[in-house]
């Protein structure tokens, strides 16, 4: 997710997808041949000796059972955020008894309609949140009560909001800190981020083109990692605008207090600094999330090097070239930023307009034209010849993906990603025929977003400074 004007395992992992959800429905026979996990967020030590859990699209049938006991046990409870029911009553008795934690999926799009979500467990007594991952910011911040200035609307399936009050493991960050010099370098803030009067440490930081922000104070508290226990140091908002309602943000940016740079101070937890994920297009495929070690002769995507941003504390590659439909259109290298938390890839203006020329023309050969509808100038959208000339409000989904014009980004080094027509369009049911590109003038580094590299296997070799693809890794 980006950070505007200034640079900005885990207990379970779940994809939520824009689509509304699909009733649940009984167990088939296909059902009964699937190996689901017991529980779909235990985690487990893959071959590498890294911690790995399972990403699923929201549809998949292994999903199922846990989504009907995840909605009886909350429709229990009161809806609002930090009252009963919810994610955390799910599993305050698992966490304090078990020897590891286990979390029912909710499948419902209404906490975040695009980002990926993982849990946290923070404090002691625990607390479970469900935040969004974001390897486009640094910071990471939960909502917290009291909430002083201004609370997004939190799901009571996201966990209550979190009151470092009521942990007594919290503790303030103080003014005078090393860790509050290098907030206030790395999120570039112009006054001084402090609360004088109780020597905490303050941030705010704001994302995109100004669609959120978060201001608060920050705390250090307990993390639990399976049966491991960390301190990490995060934000406890007390004036936020998020239109989502998960609790909030975990930033896995290249700042010393970003949430993966903190899990890596702890070897006993994280044996190898390097993170892994594939996020599935397919509701049939299960994903993942690697926490260390991962299989270095599986990505046969290639591997480029990885760096630290140029202008904000997060990491990027080098893109030397976008072929579309044959033609290269880019000829000089230039960074690229990898987002989980944007949705799309955006681009220079030059390469954009370039881009949307080829592409256009290319679809002109299959009956398809540019639509001038909702922000032609970010967008590249296309209708069928119908929709186009006899336009009455509905939109026909296109369906001949195989006619598409191909795709490849290049990166330095040889990596290479050829896109999948679904990497590239998806159907929008207001404009058309999208692609997963965009242009923001505003940025000073070109974006990787996750549309792109769903269903691609893309690793952060931290350690070994460099980032690898693998095909039809989920």
């Amino acid at each position: 997710m980006v950070i505007l004007e200034q640079p900005q395992l885990l207990l379970l992992l779940l994809l939520l997808v824009a689509a509304a959800a699909a009733a649940a429905t009984g167990a088939t026979a296909a059902d009964d041949e699937l190996e689901c996990p017991s529980s779909i967020f235990d985690h487990a030590v893959n071959s590498q000796g890294a911690i790995q859990f399972p990403v699923f699209h929201k549809k998949h049938q292994c999903l199922r059972p846990w989504s009907v006991r995840a909605t009886q046990a909350s429709s229990t409870g009161a809806s609002g955020a930090g009252k009963g029911g919810g994610l955390n009553n799910l599993q305050e008795e698992e966490i304090t008894s078990s020897s590891s934690t286990k979390i029912d999926v909710i499948e419902d799009s209404s906490i975040n309609d695009f980002l990926f979500l993982m849990a946290v467990s923070l404090g002691k007594p625990p607390v479970v949140n469900l935040v969004a991952i974001d390897t486009g910011s640094t910071l990471s911040w939960v909502q917290c009560q009291p909430c002083a200035v201004h609370c997004h609307t939190q799901s009571a399936k996201a966990g209550p909001i979190f009151d470092p009050g009521r942990s007594y493991t919290s503790r303030r960050v103080r003014c005078s800190s090393v860790k509050c010099g290098e907030l206030r370098y790395d999120l570039r803030l112009q006054q001084a981020n402090c609360m004088e009067k109780e020597d905490s440490c303050t941030y705010s930081v704001t994302y995109g083109n100004g669609w959120a922000y978060s201001v608060g104070k920050m705390v250090t508290d307990t993390l639990r990692i399976g049966d491991s226990f960390m301190d990490l140091m995060f934000g406890c908002s007390m004036d936020v605008k998020y239109s989502e309602f998960e609790a909030g943000i975990f930033g896995f940016g290249s700042s010393s207090f970003s949430f993966f740079e903190q899990l890596a101070g702890y070897p006993d937890i994280l044996s190898y600094k390097a993170f892994s994920y594939c996020l599935p297009t397919d509701e049939t495929k299960p994903g993942y999330m690697i926490l260390g070690r991962y299989d270095r002769a599986a990505m046969d995507g290639g591997y480029t090097p990885l760096f630290r941003s140029i202008n904000r504390p997060t990491y990027s590659l080098t893109m030397e070239m976008l072929i579309a439909n044959g033609q290269r259109l880019v000829t000089s290298s230039s960074e690229m930023i990898v987002d989980s938390g944007a949705q799309r890839t955006s681009l220079w203006p030059s390469t954009f307009a370039l881009l949307d020329k080829t592409i256009t023309q290319a679809m002109s050969s299959i009956g398809y034209h540019r639509t001038s509808r909702a922000r032609q100038e970010s967008y590249i959208c296309y209708l069928s010849e119908h929709d186009y000339s006899g336009w009455n409000g509905t939109i026909t989904p296109f369906s001949n993906w195989s006619a598409l014009p191909p795709l490849e980004i290049g990166f330095a080094g040889g990596a290479a990603l050829a896109l999948s027509p679904r990497n590239v369009f998806y159907n929008d049911p207001h404009r058309g025929l999208c692609m997963t590109f965009a242009q923001n003038p505003a940025l000073r580094s070109q974006i990787l977003g996750n549309r792109v590299t769903r269903s691609f296997g893309t690793t952060f070799d931290i350690q070994g400074k460099q980032f690898g693809f693998k095909y039809a890794a989920c």
